[in-house]
């Protein structure tokens, strides 16, 4: 790869199901969330808004390297339009401030602002950072914009990236998003979900070169998969793969799966769902899993179902490679918009993050467990009230949780939910997502 001039700097968008914005007014208070009491509650730093050099921010990642530096990356436009930019704010361990932020743009076209398929962000096993992402174009004639995953890479902890490489093989631009990215055991691994008229294909690519090649995408999924729900990808240092997404199957059920792969990804065993959720729902929420693999080999997954009478947040949890779960209810309620939901593990401590879907307007809530999952803590709320904060991510280290999120004001957030097109008009046409008014803030905390 070649190295990509970079410079300082000062949502493919959501398919809109109006079932479910109708549910945002009808929706009350979270009744299923407990707060926290006061002997048990995390005591964060105060909310900081990191974009302010860059005046708007969309769809945060963070992620924290094995040597303890904290990479927080977020999508930026000018005037908060939809020509992105990808912004990356570094702090080195043991020290107080960032490093000077560091801003990439792609010759292809705009980097997708999109909070249900944000860029992704992994370490190589030689200490080498990728990222992912998705451009986006507008084909006149088509009612959806045509995105290509992208993959950049840095050997020197974000100071200097590549030029992209295009992951998805075949045509540049298609129906390529949603995707998740990991490293390990010598591989770079991309899963994205790929849509034609008839077959949503969890799709799945690997790069055993650091990114530079990537081999033909196969196809992970027998069912359809949910159109437009993201998947999550974890590899256990024994060689086990394990892919998650929202599969479809017979009657309209879209539940959550995990498939796993015992030979890096050389062949799949036969998905299995987390928890029988039998949500049956004819379109798609834009709201995907979240897994993660612990030190142990313990599988941890959280996700959210609309299923009415228990619809909200779950959490679930594998001791046996994904064969059997045990799963638990996290913030459940009548019924939800909604809710785009992490996982992050460290230790015997497990976080559970999520954008309140049982409330008028989102908050962004945690519950954590002490115990790897068994029991979990009363719901804590981390963004601020009075602001609509979505799209939660977090990340931990030696003890130390970083959580970031997305923010806007309600009359900022109440427009935005009003002017998306309704795409069950056969007529309506999508467009390139926009940032819009909203910031990225961060806020960290001991859990020692």
């Amino acid at each position: 790869m070649k190295r990509m001039n970079t410079v300082r700097s000062h949502m493919k968008a959501s398919k809109v199901v109006a079932g479910l914005l109708a549910l945002v007014a009808a929706c009350g208070p979270n009744e299923a969330s407990e707060s926290e009491s006061p002997s048990t509650a995390l005591e964060f730093t105060s909310p900081r808004v990191v974009s302010l050099e860059t005046d708007n921010g969309a769809t945060p990642m963070l992620f924290t390297t094995s040597g303890g530096d904290r990479v927080l990356a977020w999508v930026s436009a000018e005037g908060g339009g939809e020509d992105g930019r990808l912004h990356f704010s570094v702090t080195r361990a043991k020290e107080p401030t960032p490093r000077e932020t560091v801003t990439v743009s792609d010759p292809l076209g705009p980097i997708e602002p999109h909070g249900e398929a944000p860029p992704k962000i992994a370490e190589g096993d030689e200490g080498e950072l990728h990222v992912l992402y998705a451009v986006g174009k507008v084909v006149p004639g088509l009612r959806f914009p045509l995105s290509s995953l992208r993959l950049i890479r840095s050997d020197d902890l974000g100071a200097t990236w590549s030029d992209p490489v295009t992951v998805n093989d075949g045509e540049k631009f298609g129906s390529n998003n949603f995707h998740a990215l990991t490293a390990a055991a010598g591989l770079v691994v991309v899963t994205w979900l790929e849509s034609d008229r008839d077959f949503t294909r969890v799709a799945m690519s690997r790069s055993f070169d650091r990114g530079e090649t990537w081999e033909a995408r196969q196809t992970i999924n027998v069912d359809p998969g949910c159109e437009c729900c993201r998947t999550s990808v974890a590899i256990h240092p024994d060689g086990e793969m394990y892919v998650a997404w929202r599969t479809i199957a017979e009657g309209e059920v879209r539940d959550i799966v995990v498939a796993r792969s015992p030979d890096l990804g050389d062949t799949w065993e036969e998905a299995v769902r987390p928890r029988a959720d039998d949500w049956i729902f004819p379109a798609c929420p834009h709201a995907g899993p979240s897994l993660r693999i612990d030190e142990t080999g313990v599988l941890h997954i959280a996700w959210w179902t609309g299923k009415e009478g228990e619809a909200g947040v779950y959490y679930a949890r594998s001791k046996d490679g994904g064969r059997t779960w045990a799963a638990h209810p996290i913030a459940i309620g009548d019924r939800s918009v909604p809710a785009h939901v992490q996982v992050e593990t460290e230790g015997r401590h497990v976080l559970v993050a999520w954008d309140d879907g049982l409330a008028d307007m989102p908050s962004v809530m945690l519950r954590r467990s002490t115990d790897g999952g068994g029991t979990f803590l009363p719901a804590q709320r981390v963004s601020e009230a009075g602001f609509a904060a979505t799209f939660p991510v977090l990340t931990m280290y030696g003890g130390l949780l970083s959580i970031a999120w997305s923010q806007r004001g309600e009359q900022s957030y109440r427009e935005t939910g009003a002017s998306h097109p309704d795409m069950s008009d056969p007529d309506a046409v999508m467009e390139l997502p926009r940032v819009g008014q909203s910031e990225i803030f961060l806020r960290l905390t001991s859990l020692d």
